[in-house]
């Protein structure tokens, strides 16, 4: 697939992640992205309300992760996602089902409402990240490696971006096209370089972290909720 990252940046419009909670409903436009980025530890919803909001297969999985940790964190993002879809269709997040395509992407669906969202799940150091949209999305990220920093040129390669960013980009485009177990590896986004047209953004990040988000659809508008409004960089 062909990767357009040039052209118009879409509007960052950067939130508190507190604003979820005060989201009004609306189902968003193609060209509409919103992103969540917050730490598992985010106080807004009560242990006991991210239990029962989980399906027993969704509360199977997680007892199979081999760390307190792990479990915390895959809890903690599918009760933030199911809040906010729940937000964004008016209903409760209990009311809220969360399925896999056939290439393992994240649909989201509220009873009774016949629209379907996208969504991705992302991880970057301590944070979370979700993304929702009308269109396939997927969400990109890259940790600083020992010896290779995140800014450090890309050898070998034709690409002038630093090796996370490009890495990062790489990933958001293999998760939206249903090939995340492929993450990681830059040959096999190369590989999807000739079968149509996706678009990309890099999501500003702290320190040596990337983020990136890819889209089957231009997009114009990023509702970035958990980058502070204090900072230009939306850090």
């Amino acid at each position: 697939m062909k990767r357009v990252d040039h052209g118009p940046p879409p509007q960052f419009m950067p939130l508190r992640m507190n604003e979820t909670l005060s989201m009004e409903p609306r189902v968003p436009p193609k060209g509409e992205v919103f992103v969540f980025r917050f730490r598992s530890q985010w106080q807004r919803i009560s242990a006991h309300d991210a239990a029962t909001w989980l399906t027993q297969d969704e509360t199977r999985r997680a007892a199979l992760l081999p760390s307190p940790a792990l479990r915390y964190r895959y809890i903690s993002s599918r009760a933030v996602l199911r809040l906010a879809v729940a937000r964004l269709f008016g209903c409760e997040p209990s009311a809220v089902d969360l399925r896999d395509d056939a290439k393992g992407r994240l649909l989201a669906q509220a009873t009774g409402i016949n629209t379907v969202l996208c969504a991705d799940i992302g991880y970057a150091g301590v944070w979370i990240m979700l993304a929702i949209s009308a269109a396939q999305v997927g969400l990109g990220t890259s940790l600083p490696s020992f010896g290779s920093g995140s800014d450090a040129p890309l050898s070998d390669t034709a690409s002038p971006l630093p090796f996370g960013r490009q890495r990062a980009r790489d990933n958001s485009l293999l998760s939206a096209a249903g090939h995340r177990s492929a993450t990681d590896n830059p040959d096999s986004a190369d590989d999807l370089a000739a079968n149509g047209a996706w678009y990309v953004f890099d999501l500003p990040m702290p320190g040596q972290l990337c983020a990136s988000i890819c889209s089957l659809t231009p997009i114009n508008t990023i509702h970035a909720f958990g980058w502070s409004k204090r900072n230009e960089n939306g850090r």
